[in-house]
């Protein structure tokens, strides 16, 4: 598979997995077993299940003591920038994990 595809494959569970975080915390904000909360805790648990198969595909490719720890300070940072944007507080010292986050990715690769 040509390095650009598994790219996307990667990105694509980053973003599966986010979107689901996302999905759950809007149904957070119901009671549950309301419509509103089946219909976003429901949409989670498909995005759930798309970003499981699409990591069964990543795994085929890539090491699990490099893809794992990749994928999920990619996906700690996608959600907080989502966070941010919903209006969730971001601190300093939040920021910088992140940082030490995007050093920690570049470490595991080089």
């Amino acid at each position: 598979m040509a390095s650009f595809s598994l790219s996307l494959l990667v990105l694509g569970g980053v973003l599966m997995t986010a979107v689901a975080q996302v999905l759950l915390k809007k149904a957070s904000g119901f009671e549950v077993r309301t419509s509103p909360w089946i219909l976003f805790f429901g949409l989670s648990a498909g995005a759930y299940v798309l970003s499981f198969i699409l990591y069964s595909q990543i795994l085929k490719y890539f090491a699990l003591n490099k893809i794992y720890p990749v994928m999920t300070v990619a996906q700690i940072v996608v959600i907080t920038v989502v966070g941010y944007l919903m209006g969730e507080a971001v601190g300093g010292r939040h920021a910088l994990g992140l940082v030490f986050g995007a050093v920690a990715i570049y470490l595991i690769l080089a």
